[in-house]
Formats: structure tokens, sequence, C-alpha cells
């Protein structure tokens, strides 16, 4: 599909587009017109006691999101919850260490740090400027590190990492690569399988455009066996529910019935606490961006970035996200060199109908911009004319 061909009509099919420029999807993404539908369609199924439909078809689009196998995926409710069904899984031993960057989200960090009370080191790559290379990953990584986990765009630089490669330098020293794909989802191409990614997750709130609580946990299909999760879900037991509910049965027994080994596909970790009505309305954003085709939207979205980008360097103002367009997606943060005055933008911005964000970690940040695939050249225009009354 020819995104700048179908633009207008794609505009149509997020309403907030009629009121605000929008250009906050790394927080939130607006509501598009097809998951409210589908929401709605699941209450109405609901009150006839039809709640199944189109719950496999979910699995599948998620699938193919990240090419991967459906075997390979479950449902979370949030990214917090894939980390720590990771952190849960792992055995680690003091002397191990695990490795992140000063740059990542908070979750990334926070779910590993009960582990130093056992002598588990969490190794920090600092940035530099907010760029951070392959060979920080060389020096970092070594044969005692049982975990990488990253963010395939990092939440403030915008900075995107060649995740392959940073997964090789992790097998070489037989540790797993955990990879937090909330800022790319929707918006990079994701190929998780040939990445050869050990764990992802991901969530539906943001670049996906969807409503909170539900999301993918992805695990390498060579490594579902070898975990045994200690959050147990009895509809996880493999043959229980083959040929239905095992109490629909006069012979139920709540022991016999669960006494089996758990299913050797990723729904051995599934929690059982995403509902029915998440997944509708996450299955019409899959279908949705599927349809579309990432690689258009990440085609777009970077062309998009860029034009930012220079606009916000003919303004003289200090630009956080690389140059390069393989090394960002759609995420943008710009500082005035003040923080004072990056408020002021801030709030100047959000006046004017102008929707971004505010963030910082590690001394990197500023205002944060979210270009995706249905924002224009026009609108970032406007971002530009507001901001250069604020660089004066």
């Amino acid at each position: 599909m020819s995104i700048d061909d179908q633009i207008v009509k794609i505009r149509g099919d997020f309403p907030i587009l009629k009121y605000k420029t929008y250009l906050n999807s790394a927080a939130h993404g607006p509501t598009l017109r097809q998951v409210w539908s589908t929401v709605q369609d699941w209450w109405r199924f609901r009150m006839n006691e039809d709640r199944g439909a189109r719950l496999a078809e979910a699995k599948k689009q998620a699938a193919r999101l990240i090419h991967v196998n459906g075997d390979e995926i479950c449902w979370i409710t949030r990214v917090s919850e894939g980390l720590n069904t990771v952190s849960s899984l792992v055995d680690l031993k003091r002397g191990d260490n695990i490795v992140v960057t000063d740059l990542a989200y908070p979750s990334n960090v926070f779910v590993w740090m009960p582990f130093r009370s056992g002598g588990i080191e969490i190794r920090r790559i600092s940035h530099r400027d907010g760029y951070i290379e392959i060979e920080d990953f060389e020096k970092a990584i070594d044969d005692n590190t049982r975990i990488v986990c990253i963010s395939r765009v990092e939440w403030t630089s915008g900075l995107k990492y060649n995740v392959k490669v940073v997964a090789e330098i992790a097998h070489e020293h037989n540790a797993l690569l955990v990879d937090d794909a909330y800022q790319a989802a929707g918006v990079v191409d994701i190929d998780a399988g040939g990445e050869e990614i050990d764990f992802l997750v991901t969530g539906c709130e943001k670049w996906l455009c969807c409503p909170l609580f539900a999301g993918i946990f992805y695990v390498k299909k060579s490594l579902i066996d070898g975990f045994e999760p200690p959050y147990r879900f009895y509809e996880s037991v493999g043959g229980a529910f083959t040929n239905g509910a095992p109490w629909e049965k006069p012979e139920h027994d709540n022991i016999l019935d669960y006494d089996k080994p758990l299913t050797g596909t990723a729904e051995k970790f599934y929690r059982g606490n995403v509902s029915d009505e998440a997944v509708w309305g996450f299955n019409a954003s899959l279908e949705y961006f599927n349809e579309i085709g990432v690689k258009n939207i990440e085609r777009r979205v970077r062309r998009l970035s860029g034009y930012l980008i220079d606009g916000l360097r003919e303004l003289h103002l200090k630009v956080n996200t690389p140059l390069e367009p393989e090394e960002r997606a759609g995420l943008v943060t710009y500082t005035t060199g003040r923080y004072e005055l990056d408020v002021e933008s801030f709030r100047a911005l959000n006046a004017n109908g102008v929707i971004v964000a505010l963030r910082y970690t590690g001394g990197v940040g500023g205002v944060r911009v979210s270009t995706h695939f249905f924002n224009t050249e026009d609108e970032i225009d406007k971002l530009l004319e507001i901001q250069k009354t604020k660089t004066k």
C-alpha cells in the first residue's frame, strides 16, 4: 500500500487528528477507529456469550507482526509483566552479571535490581551524548553475562540498535538477549526469528494505537522446553483442554486432569490475565498495521523523523536522536539547552494543540516528538513554527 496516496483516508481512521496535531505516540498512540469499533463488537458478543471469536486470529496477526511462529508467543498485559516473567525464569548465581544501558526505561532495569542481594552485578553501559555503539556491548558482555536486556529503540534518545548484532555478541558468551520492542513495534519491521532474539516483549498502547492491557511475549522456540514458569495457569496444561473443558465431563478430577506437563508452546508462560476484550481490540490494531505493512510504515516514519531533525537543526537546537536513518525510528528528542526553556517549549506546543512529551534520563532528553505514519510534513512545520518563537 502507498501510504502517501492513502494518507487522507488513513488520517480519517484516527479521530483525534481532526482536533490535534498528535505527535505523542511514544507515550500513548491515538485511538484507532477500528479498535474502538471492535471493542464495542466484543460487548455485543459478550451479551450473547460468544466471546471466543477472533482470539485465534489475533495470535496469528501478532506472530505476523514480528515474523515468528504463533507457538512462540503468548499474551501479556504489559511490558513489565513480560520482563518479570523472564526474570522469574532465569537461574542466576553469585558472580553473574546482567547488562543494561543507562538510557533504558526504568522497567528494563528495575526488574533486575532484587538480584543484587544475591551477588549479581547489574552492569550498565554508559552513553556518550545519547549514543551507544556496538563496541560498548562488546566491552560490557563477558562469559559471566547471563542476560543482556535492551530497548530496541531507546525512549529518550531515540537511538535504534542493530539488535541482531547485539544478539550475536550475547550468544558468543552464552548470554540471553531480552528485547523490549515497545518503542519499535508498529514503526519498525521486527524480525525476531531472523535476528535470533531469545525473548521479546512489547505492548499495544504506543505505536500500535490500541488501549492498554494487551501485549506480546515472545520466546524463541528452542528455549521453551528449557524453562519452567513458577507462575502456573491451569489452562496451560498440555492436552487438558484439547477436547473441550475438563469440567464438562463427569470424570473431571482436579488433580488427575492437570497432573501433566505444560504445553510445549509459549502458552506455558501465559498467566491467564489478559481479557478477551483487550485481545479483540489488539487484533483490530494488528490487522490494520499488517495490512498497511510495517515496512511501508517504517519508510515513511524515517522520512518524517528526518524532516523534523533537519528543521530542528536549522533552528540551532540540539537533537539527541541519531541523524543516520538506520539508527532511528519515529522517536526524536531535542533540547533548547536550558531545562526551563524546554519546559516553556513543551507547554507552548501543547497549548497550541501540538501534543508532544517532555522526557529525560541519564542526562539525555528534552521535548520528545513522535512522528508516526499518519503524521504529515505540514504538522511538523507547525511544530517548528511554534518552537521558533521559543528560540529567538
